[in-house]
């Protein structure tokens, strides 16, 4: 794989990570949560290939266009009634076609809370311009989020760590006087050090 290649798949990783580290927020364990993948933007298929790596219950993946979910003419999703009942269970729904249709309507999601008994809904808009209707966010129990929303709540979650990471860096540096003086000679900062033994770890 490419380094080009490398750095571009860390996104849907990161994400990945902020959706499971919100969802624990929402609604505790995953264990027992059940994911629903609807659309076939790229990246909304990446996210949902990461997210298989974490512990949740279940997956239901549909990744064909938007033609074969929702009916343009009708601004309706197609045999909807099956739809309700198929996804009701799902509680974390994660969204995004090629064309931005508003296929999530704020009457849709009342109806699947209604099932659900407001049972939470963990919304996440997978593309631009977007597949879901903005003012479900002023529903209850319904949390929408975009990809913007959370790559910086990954960069807020890992910047404590990474804080944390650095300190200890920093210490175990001073007490061996060879390393210092091998930064030293190499006048690198703090992050470059620790991009250093990143790379070197990776290596060994």
């Amino acid at each position: 794989m490419s380094q080009s290649k490398d750095f571009f798949s860390s996104k849907p990783k990161q994400i990945s990570k902020a959706i499971v580290k919100i969802s624990n927020q929402i609604f505790g364990e995953t264990n027992d949560l059940e994911v629903a993948s609807i659309g076939d933007e790229e990246m909304v298929e990446d996210i949902s290939e990461n997210l298989k790596k974490f512990s949740f219950k279940k997956f239901r993946t549909f990744d064909k266009p938007i033609n074969d979910f929702f009916n343009e003419k009708k601004k309706k999703i197609i045999e909807e009634e099956k739809f309700l009942e198929a996804y009701k269970k799902a509680d974390i729904f994660l969204i995004g076609f090629k064309k931005g249709d508003k296929v999530f309507s704020k009457d849709l999601i009342i109806k699947l809370l209604n099932l659900r008994r407001q049972k939470p809904i963990f919304l996440i808009e997978g593309a631009l311009p977007g597949n879901i209707d903005p003012s479900v966010s002023k529903l209850s129990n319904l949390f929408l989020f975009d990809l913007n929303d959370l790559e910086q709540f990954f960069s807020f979650f890992n910047r404590s760590k990474i804080t944390e990471k650095q300190g200890f860096l920093l210490e175990e540096i001073e007490k061996n006087q060879n390393l210092n003086s091998f930064f030293k000679k190499l006048n690198l900062n703090l992050t470059q050090k620790q991009i250093f033994f990143d790379n070197l770890n990776t290596f060994l």
